[in-house]
């Protein structure tokens, strides 16, 4: 037997295109294999949150799957594949088998509820089913949630399976591929059935997925795996593999910092050419976020298309701006300088005389960063540019950023990177020669970037530090309080004042009506501001 594992990248609700992607790869291997694979809701791309609710759209999935069955019959190969159904006013996640004029349907039975999945808001659970018969094969179907849970797979051993096959929309998070490969062993050594585990690859909106497909024997060992971060399709020889030895490929998968520039690349490189945007624009004023995300940017979707802007001001440090320009000689990308001296005179001296002539200092601060941001979205506007802001979650998660000014965009890379992970990154971006990528290899962020102190400079000699804790300190208590879930009094048992604790709560309590209207971005944590982590704004309790 020769199993196919296409693990491609759909777009939700593009059934056309992802109709056509199946069928391309179906006619491919037709006569190359028995049986080819693709992922969870392939039909239809994953998450569909509630356009999964529109009779419409159902309906259309319902007639690109008769055409599908149509096609099959002609083709010598069986095709698994995932898509939403409606069945008697209830909706499911469901499996399907086609071979030829016989059709066999599953429904997925364990619906996660919890973290960025909602789905028993949208699906209702299947009942168990059995096993599906072609060839040599007693195929047990498992719909990604369901391998996580011992009941449907011995069920289906008990039903004489002896494959399983789970098809998945499984988003990437910090260690997701080891906990895929540590649920996968546990149930192969319990059942001494071998998986065939066929995850979908892409960005959509804030989720990326990584792929990482795999073939793991009944001993736990992975004979056939697909490349991380595209799309890929391997052909494995069921049951005799080649010589039986483990394939480890030395996955450089394993490097977490390969990981997340490669997550945060494909999921900007997604919405990007998903949502058909023509260039991505961004502000750069020589400090670590934007010279990072400027990095990102050109690795997602090359040279050509990124424009960066510079928008000196009056406190703008001339070393700042030789470091923005740097950072575009490096990345070899075109850049505009828009001096906002003028325009920030103008608007500080009529709020100077409509506030009788008191301005505060944040208020001008922020005015700066706002025109900055009426800039950057006039560009956008004006060109069909995709502009990405460039706040951390360190500032994001304190507000300081500047709503309807920095925060402008349409999509933010690194929302979900602490400002110490961020500058890691840079040093390992600079290290990277590897070919991975659309951008340059070695060197793409100034070196003064990364080792100057950060600041807005939105005032004369401001520094980060004039009013919060170091980035250190800062990142570890906001992962104490985000991530863990603790409370004040558990984060200073870890060692820091109370004050500090007290106050950075506090700060990250009053910002969640900025992060509410922020841009989407990529999530890579398992606390990312947005699906996964929701506070009300109105909210007194602050232990």
């Amino acid at each position: 037997m020769k199993i196919v594992l296409a693990q491609i990248n759909p777009t939700v609700g593009d059934i056309l295109g992802n109709y056509k992607k199946i069928v391309t790869n179906i006619s491919k291997f037709s006569l190359k294999a028995d049986l080819i694979v693709f992922p969870e809701l392939s039909i239809s791309g994953y998450p569909l949150e509630d356009l999964v609710l529109k009779d419409g759209f159902l309906y259309e999935i319902k007639m690109f799957l008769e055409k599908l069955e149509k096609f099959c019959i002609n083709k010598n190969i069986a095709v698994i594949l995932g898509a939403p159904l409606k069945e008697n006013n209830n909706v499911y996640n469901a499996g399907i088998f086609l071979y030829k004029k016989k059709k066999k349907i599953i429904y997925k039975n364990k619906l996660p509820n919890y973290g960025v999945f909602d789905e028993k808001r949208v699906f209702r659970s299947g009942k168990k089913y059995n096993t599906i018969k072609y060839k040599s094969l007693n195929i047990g179907i498992l719909i990604c949630e369901d391998m996580w849970f011992n009941s449907l797979p011995l069920y289906l051993k008990e039903n004489g399976a002896n494959i399983f096959i789970c098809i998945n929309a499984s988003p990437y998070e910090k260690d997701k591929f080891i906990q895929r490969k540590t649920i996968a062993y546990k149930l192969v050594k319990k059942t001494k059935v071998p998986i065939v585990y066929l995850n979908q690859v892409g960005g959509q909106d804030e989720l990326v997925f990584d792929g990482n497909s795999f073939f793991m024997d009944k001993k736990g060992n992975i004979l056939q795996k697909c490349d991380a971060w595209k799309e890929d399709l391997k052909i494995i020889k069921y049951p005799k593999i080649i010589n039986n030895k483990t394939n480890n490929n030395n996955y450089i998968e394993e490097l977490l910092e390969f990981n997340t520039w490669s997550a945060l690349t494909l999921g900007l490189r997604d919405y990007f050419l998903k949502n058909s945007f023509r260039k991505i624009i961004l502000g750069l004023s020589g400090g670590i976020d934007s010279a990072v995300s400027a990095a990102i940017a050109v690795d997602a979707v090359g040279s050509k298309n990124v424009l960066g802007i510079l928008m000196p001001s009056k406190y703008s440090s001339k070393g700042s701006l030789d470091d923005a320009k740097q950072t575009a000689n490096l990345l070899k990308i075109k850049t505009n300088i828009f001096n906002i001296g003028d325009i920030h005179k103008v608007f500080y001296k009529n709020l100077y005389n409509h506030f009788s002539k008191k301005v505060k200092s944040i208020t001008d601060e922020n005015i700066q960063s706002r025109i900055r941001g009426s800039i950057l979205m006039a560009y956008s506007n004006n060109y069909a540019y995709l502009l990405i802001s460039t706040g951390n979650k360190s500032e994001i998660s304190v507000g300081y950023s500047t709503i309807y000014g920095d925060m402008n965009g349409g999509f933010n890379a690194i929302k979900d990177i602490y400002k110490t992970d961020l500058y890691n990154l840079a040093i390992w971006r600079n290290q990277n020669n590897i070919r991975y990528f659309y951008g340059p290899s070695g060197q793409v962020i100034p070196q003064n970037s990364i080792t100057k102190s950060p600041s807005a400079e939105l005032r004369h000699n401001q520094k980060d530090t004039d009013s919060l804790p170091s980035y250190d300190e800062l990142d570890k208590i906001l992962y104490l309080l985000i991530e863990k879930e603790y409370s004040i009094t558990e984060v200073v048992k870890k060692g820091f004042k109370i004050s500090t604790v007290k106050r950075i709560s506090a700060l990250l309590l009053k910002s969640e009506y900025k992060r509410r209207q922020a841009p989407p971005g990529v999530k890579l944590s398992l606390k990312a501001f947005g699906k996964e982590r929701r506070y009300p704004i109105t909210n007194k309790f602050e232990n």
